[in-house]
């Protein structure tokens, strides 16, 4: 990658909302839509919002939901000048396949940059789930239920869980005949 060694520990959050109609007619592809031409910059500022050395994943968001997912290979600048913008260099993520399924960031009206800086661990690992899956996202974590009834609790790490099981429906109804 163009500059340091860094350590590659973020994930860019990209709102494809404005181009994604590109996909759907057949212009354009995921991957160019989600990987291309962001601008690192805050503002009119010379100074950037994130080092791209530092990406591993990119994942492209519309309205609540997640686009696709890219394993980062490399990056490079496009554009002349300077106020140049990054092209990503990456492949779909199998690592991170199970954020397809999760909701994605999502913007405020007004906010003023399509892209957010994420932790690594903020992403979901594993496959992508089974269509017979639910998720429900409360503040940072992500419950999923399987069709087997198999609970997965995701959180960040600054989180406490605790679980309290009831009694299942079945035995409370025969003990109150």
């Amino acid at each position: 990658m163009p500059g340091s060694k860094a350590q590659r520990d973020l994930a860019l959050a990209v709102s494809v909302v404005k181009r994604w109609t590109e996909v759907e007619r057949g212009e354009s592809t995921p991957a160019d839509v989600i990987l291309e031409a962001w601008s690192p910059w805050i503002g009119s500022s010379s100074k950037m919002r994130f080092d791209p050395d530092r990406i591993a994943a990119v994942v492209g968001c519309r309205r609540g939901e997640t686009m696709g997912v890219y394993d980062i290979d490399d990056w490079e600048w496009v554009d002349g000048g300077a106020r140049r913008r990054i092209r990503f260099i990456g492949r779909p993520s199998k690592r991170f396949a199970a954020q397809l399924d999760a909701p994605a960031p999502t913007w405020k009206q007004g906010e003023g940059t399509p892209l957010k800086v994420l932790l690594l661990d903020d992403l979901l690992e594993g496959e992508a789930a089974p269509a017979e899956e639910r998720h429900v996202v409360l503040g940072g974590a992500v419950v999923t239920l399987d069709s087997a009834r198999h609970l997965v609790v995701s959180v960040p790490g600054d989180y406490r869980v605790t679980v309290h099981a009831r009694p299942s429906e079945a035995s409370t109804s025969s003990t109150e005949e």
